[in-house]
């Protein structure tokens, strides 16, 4: 859960392109990765850097929601407040940029909280339209799921009619005895051209048939399978996701995780699949039995969903 001024990173679990052509997805906080906010003129020993970079961040985020109409957001934002409190206040950040975790997501979070009054009190859906314009200035475009998601501090399920539902989700207790792992291809990609390159390819009627009658579909039953709403097994449709993916999803997967995408294929031993847009760190799930293997061959490398 969300802690007082601290804000997880994010995993979408399901759902990475999907949401962008209308699909469903389910996201989860975690809490290994985050943003904390940090108070005070005093800066710890080794941390002047990372404060000043902080600063600058939340001046450039400052000067651009002072440029948005004041109808743009839900819940308006005090700007003399942010403005008094800009040298001030600083955020504290462990979470790897480029790796689908969210770290422009947990930001647009914190000064969400810090200068936007009113904003805990919003529906979803009004705070998701507002942390997507507040992330928009890291990205030009952004659905606000990821900074929703670290807001929250709890999973959240995205249906295909646009509700957005906070559920109850253990990550360590999918059904089946599967456990998800993040795994580091290495490779840090940029979002923005491999969502050009995504929407680009949906002007393909072919492409755009597959993504709304295969993989949608994929998507969704997974996540009904993993919230025990359906008797199928998450891993074989985890399976069934990484298989689309190299398939059709080439651009987004390292070079460094090729191999590895194909031995999980062929061994059946795991499957990995994207977290995120690309690169960084790939997601993968496998059954319990194999994690002592799996932690042994890539020790640091593997991270458990916990």
């Amino acid at each position: 859960m969300k802690g007082a001024g601290t804000y997880p990173s994010k995993i979408m679990l399901v759902g990475e392109y999907g949401m962008v052509a209308g699909g469903s997805a389910l996201t989860i906080p975690f809490n290994r990765y985050y943003v904390r906010v940090r108070r005070g003129g005093k800066i710890p020993g080794g941390k002047a850097g990372e404060a000043k970079l902080s600063r600058k961040t939340m001046a450039g985020l400052f000067r651009y929601i002072s440029s948005l109409p004041p109808c743009s957001f839900h819940a308006a934002p005090d700007l003399e407040l942010f403005s008094r409190q800009m040298g001030k206040v600083w955020l504290e950040m462990n979470i790897p940029a480029g790796c689908g975790l969210g770290s422009s997501g947990a930001v647009s979070a914190a000064l969400y909280d810090l200068f936007f009054p009113g904003s805990d009190s919003t529906p979803l859906s009004e705070q998701k339209a507002d942390l997507a314009l507040i992330e928009s200035y890291f990205h030009r475009e952004s659905p606000g799921v990821a900074a929703l998601t670290c807001h929250a501090g709890t999973s959240l399920r995205f249906r295909e009619d646009g509700t957005i539902q906070k559920v109850d989700f253990e990550p360590a207790a999918i059904p089946g005895g599967y456990r998800f792992f993040l795994l580091d291809s290495g490779i840090r990609f940029d979002t923005g051209p491999l969502v050009k390159h995504f929407l680009e390819n949906l002007e393909d009627p072919e492409f755009a048939d597959s993504i709304r009658n295969e993989y949608l579909v994929i998507n969704r039953i997974l996540i009904e399978a993993l919230l025990g709403e359906r008797e199928a097994d998450p891993g074989l449709l985890v399976r069934a996701l990484s298989d689309y993916q190299f398939r059709n999803f080439r651009r987004m997967i390292p070079d460094s995780v090729l191999d590895l995408w194909i031995e999980g294929q062929v061994s059946n031993e795991f499957y990995l699949k994207l977290n995120g847009s690309g690169g960084g760190f790939m997601l993968g799930i496998t059954h319990t039995t194999s994690t002592g293997p799996l932690e042994q061959r890539w020790k640091e490398q593997v991270i458990w969903i916990e």
